[in-house]
């Protein structure tokens, strides 16, 4: 291909190397990865990396002093979030065994775990210890609900027991009811929560477990927010969970990809690498498995683990620009920018003479990445005031995957016309929302030297 060709496939397609600029993506908080929730939320999510800092770090700190100050409470309240940290990562068993031997309130969080699971004779045990006359009220309780949220995080199947979906959705329907009563939503999170749980609802298989919610108070919320200005204290920290319990387990019925889950599909990955090395399998083959595995490892929140697969893949093939640029991204997001500079310089100098397919699927390759980069825990992808232009390529590719996907189904020529029109209706208000994100990350990076 000319360098003419080249230049203008870069110009169409966009080069990789260059900060992204704001389009007018949409449904974006539609996407399965957090970090556009959490962009409109305002909160980081508590997955890979973060979820490991707060379990081994963060929250023992708290409970050592909570423990020197003699309060009791507080240290309960400590130990009751590393068990639920454990649950949200996957790692029931290090959970229920504490669960079931400490407070009342890690009790009811335990029913939720049975309930969940359909174990109604173990729940019915946890709810012993409490007066019969409560029993009604219990499964409305704010740690029942948690509870069963943090269950889904943590990848529990909830095709294989019945009413499984309706316990989740009535769950995460109430966490984002009482945020949304409270005032704690924009008029545009509490709109995308409302598709949120229409969706929800269509989708269920159970709506029987949802016949007491009729979107009390949404509407009136929602001229509320309109009416009253910005919100700025934001909505509670749970409110996210809730949404990615929803739309994972309930929406697209898929258990999130995270915790355990990752560090299994991993495994898997890399047994069939060694597999793969072994025969001589074919080279594009053996390459697309060290990109798959580095990418689980980005997404677990193992930055240096994913870089070492990108280092071991320019080793095998030095002519490959592909782990370069990832490897420029990786380094990036962990705040690593001489190491960042050094990969991006060596990309240049090998990306020249690809075709246009090739800077196409790089392109989507790096969307990937980023995106598992922000789940994974790094704190660049969230901080929109020192470094913008990081936030922006997050948004930005999460957005653009979404937006493919909900142009997509719009083909979908047995799609019934409300199920259409609700999917143009999204995209038309998202696009707003997430173009007045995009625009607000541009003007905050004016003057940043982060790129």
């Amino acid at each position: 291909m000319s360098g003419f060709l080249r230049r203008a496939a870069s110009r169409v397609l966009g080069r990789p190397s260059e900060a992204p600029t704001p389009h007018p993506f949409s449904g974006l908080f539609l996407a399965s990865a957090s970090p556009p929730a959490a962009g409109h939320l305002g909160d980081l999510p508590q997955t890979g990396r973060e979820n490991r800092a707060l379990h081994d770090v963060v929250a023992p700190a708290d409970l050592a002093k909570a423990e020197a100050l003699g309060n009791a409470t507080a240290a309960k309240t400590q130990r009751l979030y590393m068990a639920l940290l454990d649950v949200e990562d996957g790692r029931f068993d290090d959970a229920l065994a504490w669960l079931a031997r400490e407070s009342l309130a890690s009790r009811l969080c335990l029913a939720a775990f049975c309930d969940l699971l359909g174990r109604t004779d173990l729940c019915d045990h946890c709810l012993a210890c409490f007066p019969e006359h409560h029993h009604p009220l219990l499964h409305q309780q704010s740690l029942y609900q948690i509870g069963i949220v943090s269950a889904t995080l943590g990848g529990i199947q909830l095709v294989k027991f019945a009413g499984s979906e309706g316990r989740v959705a009535a769950a995460g329907f109430q966490i984002i009811d009482e945020s949304v009563t409270k005032g704690k939503m924009s008029a545009f999170q509490i709109f995308v929560a409302a598709m949120l749980k229409r969706a929800a609802k269509r989708t269920i298989r159970d709506p029987a477990a949802l016949d007491s919610d009729h979107g009390t108070g949404m509407f009136g919320a929602f001229i509320k927010a309109l009416s009253g200005g910005p919100n700025t204290e934001g909505p509670p920290f749970f409110v996210l969970k809730a949404w990615q319990a929803l739309l994972s387990a309930v929406v697209l019925r898929a258990p999130p990809l995270s915790g355990e889950r990752v560090r299994a599909m991993l495994q898997s990955a890399e047994r069939d690498l060694a597999h793969a090395v072994r025969e001589r399998e074919d080279p594009a083959f053996v390459a697309n498995l060290r990109l798959l595995a580095a990418f689980l490892a980005a997404r677990d929140g193992r930055f240096d683990d994913a870089l070492e697969r990108y280092v071991e893949m320019e080793r095998v093939d030095p002519s490959d620009p592909r782990p370069h640029y990832l490897a420029h991204l990786v380094c990036r997001f962990d705040e690593r920018p001489e190491e960042s500079d050094k990969w991006l310089a060596s990309y240049d100098r090998l990306v020249t003479g690809s075709s246009v397919d090739e800077q196409a699927a790089l392109i989507s390759l790096a969307d990937d990445l980023v995106i598992a980069l922000a789940i994974g825990g790094s704190h660049l992808a969230f901080d929109c005031e020192c470094y913008p232009v990081e936030v922006d390529m997050v948004v930005s590719a999460a957005a653009s995957k979404v937006d493919a996907t909900l142009v997509s189904a719009l083909w979908d020529k047995k799609m019934p016309m409300v199920e259409r029109l609700e999917i143009r209706a999204v995209r038309a208000l998202l696009h707003a929302g997430v173009w007045s994100l995009l625009k607000r990350l541009e003007n905050n990076g004016a003057g940043s030297t982060t790129d």
